[in-house]
């Protein structure tokens, strides 16, 4: 299956075809603007939040926010009113409830105002779109100074101060206008900002096209809808999708060739690579291969943490592979979703052990097999570093035990590692009642009756058939937040301290947070937690396999030699700073510690972060054997 081909470049420079003749052509007054049909009115009323969401949530190719405030006006029989709109703000100004000025009383206080009004300028803007859209053009994106130039007196009242500049895109769906979406900002768009700007807006109302026309034919799923719309990414264009085989699944694998707009390549992305493990589970793998790679001979293997999906890599990902030019894997673990479940439900959850023994050497076996000439670079965050260095350094004691002899061995198969706020043991610096009572009394509480609290306190999120807790049901739960954070429009907020304090809100904006909750965050098996949570309360300072055979964190401080890339994040309260003191003990003859004032998840999340922490990388791989 082909997408067009043509570029966004050629197209917005296209000299149409149909040109009519100019002394026939009609005046844009002279256009009739159709209703919106009343079917796809009632997609739209279930999805068109996700428009502003999506707007309010661009940002430049230096990671700054575009728009303050974002607003969609839908075509509503014969008249425009608008029906959503969206605020940008700190998560920080939230946590601490500070009463951020927006626009939160826009809909109510609006009005609606009738097609047929001259001073409709909306309307203007959706006539001349239509004689755009019928030349085989996209509709001209429009700049507009709210406080210079003319604007209906019905939206000259609505403005406030902060309101000074609105850039506004005409949508359409199966060739019909429904509406026009806009961004509003306080500073003008620089010339510069512009033609990157007007390329992410084209590839939006491509985005919006093509999915609101697809789910509404499918089946009208309006999930999906949402969900595509605001993952949608913007700073690419999507040139072909294909199905494509592969001999190791049956399922075919989605690949799709993109041109980045940001790093003026085009890319692959292959989704997803099934590779089944132990005890019928399996994991995913995804991949972005840029078109030109670099000479390195290395492939990298990035693994997300505790509780998150592959997904809260991808900032990391398209960095390594688009500007230095690496292949890069993306790792979902077992049970990060259905294809890596067992089809048969199992009554027992899995451990960090599977994650270890199972599921990285398996992985590890996989891109040799198809790379044979290449090894990898490890990249982990959060648990996603302890699994490969926990590997390396317990692999024969693990040998051992499973009395499995042909274990990939690690200096064959990994040419190094990058952990980024990855633990040794568990250490939080949390705000959880009770907690020090716990870890006065572990050596006095049942395994089971600690067992027994956590489920007990998560029962909530339990599946029938595996022992899991769904991390953002816990946060939904704690924060009494709707099942879905579209309908809050990035206004969230939060009721305990352990919640910024695991994300590290100092750089995380609201549509990030909207991103973690909603596409990153997932269940985790009970007995993983365990493991944590054992680690948490017990005095030794030592991470343990599940079954107490293996003290990993032993292990990884007297036996690691592997060349390792350390990255550390000070503000860190999940894996604080001071925990990670033995990394400079380690027998390595190349290791290297970095620092950043980030917290544990925004030291993934921040751009400026990722670039740094990515150009180290990169130096370090290239003087890697």
């Amino acid at each position: 299956m082909a997408l067009e081909e043509n570029t966004l470049e050629d197209r917005l420079i296209k000299i149409s075809t149909r040109e009519s003749n100019k002394n026939l052509m009609v005046s844009p007054d002279k256009i009739y603007i159709f209703p919106v049909p009343k079917t796809t009115f009632q997609f739209l009323e279930n999805i068109w939040q996700s428009f502003t969401n999506k707007m309010v949530s661009l940002v430049d190719y230096n990671d700054d926010p575009i728009f303050n405030f974002s607003i969609f006006e839908v075509i509503d029989q014969d008249e425009m009113k608008i029906v959503a709109t969206a605020t940008h703000f700190k998560l920080k100004e939230i946590a601490e409830r500070r009463k951020i000025p927006g626009i939160e009383e826009y809909i109510k206080k609006s009005r609606p105002i009738h097609l047929a009004d001259p001073r409709n300028e909306s309307a203007r803007f959706i006539r001349k779109a239509i004689i755009d859209f019928n030349k085989g053009l996209r509709p001209e994106v429009t700049f507009v100074n709210l406080k210079e130039e003319e604007i209906h007196p019905e939206k000259k009242v609505l403005l406030s101060e902060t309101m000074n500049h609105a850039i506004g895109i005409p949508l359409f769906v199966n060739e019909n206008p429904i509406g026009i979406l806009w961004g509003i900002t306080k500073d003008p768009i620089s010339e510069e900002q512009i033609r990157p700007l007007t390329l992410q807006l084209y590839s939006l109302f491509d985005v919006i096209e093509f999915v609101v026309a697809k789910e509404m034919e499918s089946g009208n799923d309006h999930y999906i809808a949402q969900k595509n719309i605001e993952k949608a990414d913007t700073v690419s264009n999507s040139r072909n999708l294909f199905y494509t085989t592969t001999k190791d699944q049956k399922e075919p694998v989605t690949s799709i060739i993109f041109k980045s707009h940001q790093y003026n390549i085009e890319y692959r992305m292959d989704a997803s690579f099934i590779i089944p493990t132990t005890d019928g589970y399996a994991v995913s793998l995804k991949s972005f291969i840029p078109e030109k790679l670099n000479n390195t001979g290395k492939n990298l293997l990035l693994i997300p943490g505790f509780f998150c999906r592959r997904s809260v890599m991808d900032k990391l990902a398209k960095e390594l592979a688009l500007k230095y030019g690496y292949r890069v894997f993306l790792m979902d673990m077992r049970g990060r979703s259905r294809q890596t479940m067992p089809k048969h439900g199992k009554k027992e959850g899995w451990t960090v052990d599977n994650y270890i023994q199972d599921d990285f050497p398996e992985v590890l076996r996989w891109i040799r097999w198809h790379y044979p000439s290449e090894r990898t670079v490890v990249v982990g965050h959060s648990m996603g570093g302890m699994i490969p260095r926990f590997y390396v350094s317990s692999y024969e004691k693990i040998k051992e035990l499973k009395e499995e002899f042909n274990l990939p061995q690690p200096e064959e198969y990994i040419a190094g590692i990058v952990s980024i706020t990855s633990p040794n043991y568990i250490s939080l610096k949390s705000n959880f009642i009770g907690l020090d009572t716990l870890k006065r009394g572990f050596n006095l509480l049942p395994h089971k009756m600690i067992s027994d609290m956590i489920l007990s306190m998560a029962s909530f999120s339990m599946q029938a058939t595996i022992q899991t807790i769904d991390l953002k049901k816990f946060f939904k739960l704690i924060l009494n937040l709707h099942s879905s954070l579209r309908s809050f429009s990035y206004n969230i907020g939060t009721k305990v301290l352990t919640i910024k304090d695991f994300v590290g809100y100092k750089e995380i904006t609201p549509p990030e947070w909207y991103f973690l909750m909603e596409d990153v965050f997932c269940e985790e098996s009970v007995s993983v937690i365990m493991q944590f949570f054992q680690s948490q309360i017990s005095n030794e300072q030592s991470f343990w396999s599940n079954d107490g055979r293996i003290n990993y964190t032993e292990n990884f401080l007297n036996n690691f030699t592997m060349p390792i890339y350390s990255v550390v994040g000070t503000v860190d309260k999940i894996v604080p700073e001071e925990s990670l003191a033995e990394l400079k003990d380690l027998k390595s003859e190349n290791k290297v510690t970095t620092y950043y004032e980030q917290g544990h998840l925004g030291i993934i999340f921040h751009g400026e972060t990722v670039r740094k922490i990515c150009k180290g990388m990169d130096e370090w791989i290239q003087g890697l054997k």
